[in-house]
């Protein structure tokens, strides 16, 4: 197994050893294991995880079965060698052109093989298909959040319903982004990004700004570093009616340009 230089001694031990158990195991089918992040990039400080992507030979819908077991074995090569290993198992079909998420076409650019140890390194660029696939799902959920952000209003859910709200601004805000090939940012990257691109650009109205801050605001200082969840501010929940309202302006001017575009990509890959 080769592993990064900027590994430790007893951190490229301890992925020897997730793999080992893994492969001891048997399920799920270990295809190609690979660093990411921020140790394979060389920039990490001394809060950033060890990242290990795992692909696996499971059907998607095993995917979830399979991240449970990595999780586990992880975190029992934790218990035995005081080192914190963080696995990302997906299953190969998500490799294949027109199913590639943001966050694993960037984690392949930055990973180093690590195993089986002659494996060449991932490929997975981003392509028009992927930026239809993945702007789709996000207008999907977008189109479902307005319904559940109101019901959680009505019903004093005050936490849900600002959470749902800021988490629909960003996925419109990432799905604009997407359709223009950038990949490389996240929550409030994404906003302050499309904020530059879209509305100094002239591309927006300006009118979409409050919505931008509202959400921004929603986050914690930290972004939410670490956490796949990042909790709602206090200030976000005491104002999460004007976030639901403003998540509908939001949508309300993005969600037909955003259709537009997809249906042009998919025009040009016929």
């Amino acid at each position: 197994m080769s592993t990064s230089p900027q590994l430790r001694p007893d951190e490229s031990d301890a992925l020897r050893e997730l793999i080992r158990r893994l492969l001891e195991r048997g399920w799920p089918p270990l295809l190609r294991a690979a660093l990411f992040g921020s140790k394979a990039r060389g920039d990490f400080d001394d809060r950033s995880d060890m990242d290990v992507l795992l692909v696996c030979d499971v059907d998607p819908a095993d995917r979830t079965a399979a991240g449970a077991i990595a999780a586990t074995v992880a975190a029992s090569v934790a218990a035995s060698t005081g080192i914190r290993v963080e696995p990302w198992t997906v299953c190969a079909r998500d490799l294949d052109e027109g199913r590639r998420t943001p966050m694993l076409v960037d984690a392949v650019a930055d990973a180093v093989p690590i195993w089986p140890g002659d494996a060449p390194p991932l490929h997975a660029p981003f392509t028009p298909a992927d930026a239809v696939f993945c702007a789709g799902r996000l207008l999907e959920w977008v189109s479902a959040g307005g319904a559940e952000a109101r019901l959680a209003l009505r019903e004093g859910r005050l936490t849900d319903a600002a959470q749902r709200a800021r988490d629909d601004i960003a996925r419109l805000a990432t799905a604009a982004l997407l359709l223009t090939g950038d990949t490389r940012h996240r929550r409030l990257g994404s906003l302050a990004r499309f904020e530059r691109v879209f509305v100094r650009g002239g591309l927006v109205p300006p009118t979409v700004r409050p919505a931008l801050a509202w959400a921004s605001a929603a986050y914690p200082a930290d972004g939410g570093r670490g956490r796949e969840i990042p909790p709602v501010t206090p200030a976000a929940i005491h104002t999460a009616a004007l976030g639901c309202e403003l998540a509908a302006v939001l949508e309300r001017e993005l969600v037909g340009p955003l259709l537009e575009r997809i249906g042009e990509l998919v025009e040009e890959m016929a």
